[in-house]
């Protein structure tokens, strides 16, 4: 075993430990992998509640006990339950290691009991360092990243430089930046409520065009810029109405546009034929989709067009 995978797995001891003083709950680490540039832990989620601000806690603690290089001890035992009359906290993988013969009790001194067989430090100073980089759920586990020594300072160093970079960008300072975010969050939600209130507003003014011959209701606009998410969900609402058919562009920016064009249920009409037909012909975009919903790319300029050359083209495949 590297001496990197012997420091990484004796943090994790140290860091678990510490995470079951704070949580007063004996945890389940499923499995623990190592690498050259990160490691993992997998706790076990049931019955554990786990934030942030405990991972942190957790973490400085670890930290605290490399500087006081904590020791590593060894006991052996003749099976788990010897183990277990002498040291009623163990933990350990139970169903791994009921059969197995001597276990192996990794203590790091009045701090953490683990039975354990894989090689560790002699002290938790070898450590050096160790920085938790990352948690997430992973189905049922907690999914730990850290990392440890020159790794883990080298890390944190790089996570100054993008806070750093981050406060340069919002206009802030390493004292104010969590405040400047949260306005800047604020804001901006409140300028996505209007965007979709706007939205709203012109999507429900739209007027139907109705063709008597095809009886055909054409629900059609170009929009600048507005929620093109509220525009597909308008798009989809349409469509359950009787014989109607749905082509609305947005301008995204100075070069392209996003199109929606659909048709309900009740209209003969393949909508990706008839895009990618007008695609071949033309250098609109790209795009594709279902046979009643198509979302494309197309360019900005050839807007009118293409909605001119859609209406036409569908006019003439459901003409009677």
């Amino acid at each position: 075993m590297s001496m990197n995978t012997k420091t990484a797995h004796t943090a994790e001891h140290a860091f678990i430990g510490s995470l079951q003083k704070i949580l007063n709950k004996t945890l389940s680490v499923r499995k623990v992998e190592h690498s050259d540039s990160y490691n993992i832990a997998f706790i076990r989620a049931s019955g554990v509640e786990l934030d942030f601000e405990k991972i942190v806690s957790a973490e400085k603690e670890v930290n605290r006990l490399i500087l006081e290089g904590r020791k590593i001890l060894y006991h052996s035992f003749s099976s788990l339950n010897e183990a277990k009359k002498v040291f009623p906290s163990l933990r350990a993988n139970e169903t791994r290691l009921e059969n197995a013969g001597t276990i192996t009790v990794v203590e790091i001194e009045n701090h953490d009991l683990s039975a354990c067989s894989m090689e560790h430090v002699n002290n938790l100073s070898e450590c050096t360092f160790f920085l938790v980089t990352n948690m997430s759920m992973n189905e049922s586990d907690y999914e730990i990243r850290f990392m440890v020594g020159k790794n883990a300072m080298d890390e944190a160093v790089k996570i100054t430089e993008k806070i750093n970079s981050i406060c340069n960008q919002v206009g802030a300072n390493y004292n104010t930046v969590e405040a400047t975010i949260k306005k800047l969050h604020y804001e901006r939600e409140q300028y996505y409520n209007r965007l979709k209130k706007l939205t709203n507003k012109m999507l429900v003014d739209i007027p139907d065009w109705n063709f008597d011959k095809q009886n055909i209701n054409v629900i059609t606009a170009i929009l600048d810029d507005m929620d093109w998410r509220i525009i597909q969900n308008f798009a989809g609402e349409k469509i359950l109405e009787e014989r109607t058919i749905v082509i609305l562009i947005n301008m995204v920016d100075n070069d392209t546009a996003n199109l929606v064009f659909a048709r309900s249920t009740d209209v003969n009409l393949d909508c990706v034929k008839i895009f990618e037909d007008l695609r071949n012909d033309e250098n609109i975009g790209n795009g594709g989709g279902k046979p009643n919903f198509v979302n494309a790319k197309i360019v900005r300029s050839r807007s009118d067009k293409v909605v001119e050359a859609l209406i036409n083209k569908s006019l003439e495949s459901i003409s009677p």
